[in-house]
């Protein structure tokens, strides 16, 4: 089942770390889409709940640095 997901993460700064985060979340199995907003601080995704979930999402922007904001 596809799911979407906002997540606010306080760290993004710059379109730098937009793409960061773009790259590293969009290859995970079950991503279907990612957009990132620097300027809002927000990160949208698309996601197959049956191959991927919202856990593993944090866990991947944790991994790089920009930690998720509850």
């Amino acid at each position: 089942m596809t799911k979407e997901a906002t997540l606010k993460v306080p760290s993004l700064h710059c379109t730098s770390c937009a793409s960061t985060v773009k790259r590293h979340v969009r290859v995970l199995p079950g991503v279907e889409a990612t957009d990132v907003d620097a300027s809002s601080k927000v990160v949208r995704v698309t996601y197959d709940e049956s191959e991927v979930s919202l856990d593993r999402i944090r866990e991947t922007l944790d991994e790089i640095g920009f930690y998720v904001e509850d």
